[in-house]
């Protein structure tokens, strides 16, 4: 097997790299998609990763994570491809792990696995079963940094929406909710396994969604996009439930909730 893990940054984020890549592996490349807003930044740009054989770097002047994805998703041509940020450390047994797992599920396109903290702390509340996945999970939300996929079943066809996630200036998460969705709605094959396979040091910018203004907005988003004009009632439902429970005034909630929808009736 061989794997392309890519790797997104942006601006100062490209000196951390160094410690994502493990020791040279001839199954393992490295295709890193380096965002950069001034060209000052690009002098930041360690030697480590330069003189590395198995490391490709491309820059791109702009900014947005799920862009910057999907770039790196572009250039990739290893049979499986996982996604990787500048602060996540990868299990040194990655490929082993990827190869035990999807021999268990014939025909399997994208495997799910565990991340934790630094100090091993799991991530979230992953189930200790491994499982089909045929929806969404309810008892936790999916990650990028927690997948692996089989590159030819997802290159080409599933893109992450660019109106989402870390660098826009209004939806600033969501775009991982989508990506799966539509994942699922390509009929493609997933499985959930209870193994870690990174660690990271990122906070879950969606666990904000009672404080955070967009993670509103992308919440009232998502919904639309799931749900179209049902999402008025979908979100005035969840303001009221987090306003009943103490998490949340009503009016600022349901104002950025449908802030997010009005914003994917516009664009859409």
């Amino acid at each position: 097997m061989t794997l392309d893990i890519l790797i997104c940054s942006i601006d100062k984020g490209i000196v951390r790299i160094v410690d994502v890549l493990l020791p040279p592996q001839p199954q393992i490349r490295y295709l890193i998609s380096y965002q950069y807003t001034d060209e000052r930044y690009l002098e930041l740009i360690p030697e480590q990763l330069v003189n590395r054989s198995d490391v490709l770097l491309y820059k791109y002047k702009g900014q947005g994570l799920a862009a910057n994805r999907n770039l790196a998703l572009e250039r990739a041509t290893s049979e499986y491809v996982m996604f990787a940020d500048d602060d996540t450390r990868i299990s040194p047994d990655i490929t082993s792990i990827i190869e035990g797992t999807f021999s268990q599920v014939p025909d399997l396109d994208i495997a799910f696995y565990q991340a934790s903290t630094y100090t091993g702390k799991p991530l979230k509340n992953y189930p200790d079963e491994p499982f089909a996945m045929q929806q969404p999970p309810t008892t936790y939300s999916i990650s990028t940094i927690e997948m692996v996929c089989r590159r030819n079943s997802i290159q080409g066809k599933l893109r992450f929406d660019e109106r989402f996630g870390l660098g826009t200036k209004f939806l600033t998460c969501g775009e991982e909710e989508i990506w799966l969705h539509d994942a699922l709605r390509f009929g493609l094959k997933m499985h959930y396994f209870p193994v870690k396979v990174v660690e990271t040091s990122t906070m879950l910018k969606k666990t904000l969604i009672y404080v955070d203004a967009g993670v509103q907005r992308s919440r009232g988003a998502f919904t639309y996009y799931m749900y179209g004009q049902r999402a008025w009632w979908h979100c005035l439902l969840f303001a009221l439930r987090s306003t009943r429970q103490g998490r949340c005034h009503f009016w600022p909630m349901m104002r950025h909730l449908a802030e997010g929808i009005r914003y994917m009736q516009r664009t859409q």
